[in-house]
């Protein structure tokens, strides 16, 4: 199978998944809600490499229009993509990354949102409840993702991107 096709059919195994992990698991709070996709997202970021991981806000936004937050889609958009191509950038040099630098991509999610909730509610001291809860899911899906590491890469061995 040509190597282009085997990546177009990864990258979208990915987005579905994550819009799916995304919408399936939800527990509505605030202005938002709290999920489990992060945990794909992370993992895209290390089967998919740079620069394709940019492309892992899609499936996040996809799910963020489909739940009735779509004020929400373009900001997931950009903040995904920086959290899936963190985990490829670390992976660069030795094809893993270490448990800090899935919770560095869990924070930044979690900064991310704080300051789109700010932009959004147009007052600062929403930050820090954004960032409360967004720590909470980033944290967790970074452990989970740093879990499964194995078999992810697996997983990129398998399809060799």
């Amino acid at each position: 199978m040509n190597m282009k096709i085997k990546q177009l059919a990864l990258i979208s195994v990915f987005i579905a998944g994550i819009t799916l992990m995304t919408m399936g698991f939800t527990i509505t709070i605030f202005q938002g809600y709290i999920n489990f996709g992060d945990t794909l997202v992370m993992g895209m970021g290390l089967v998919v490499g740079w620069p394709f991981a940019l492309l892992g806000g899609i499936g996040a936004a996809l799910a963020d229009v489909l739940l009735g937050y779509g004020q929400y889609a373009f900001f997931t958009l950009i903040i995904k993509g920086i959290e899936a191509s963190i985990i490829a950038l670390l992976a660069l040099r030795s094809g893993k990354v270490q448990l800090w630098g899935y919770l560095l991509a869990g924070t930044w999610m979690a900064a991310g949102y704080g300051l789109t909730d700010v932009i959004l509610a147009g007052e600062w001291r929403v930050f820090i409840v954004s960032f409360g809860y967004n720590i909470l899911q980033g944290l967790v899906c970074g452990v989970l993702a740093f879990s499964i590491q194995g078999l992810l890469i697996r997983l990129k061995k398998l399809y060799s991107v």
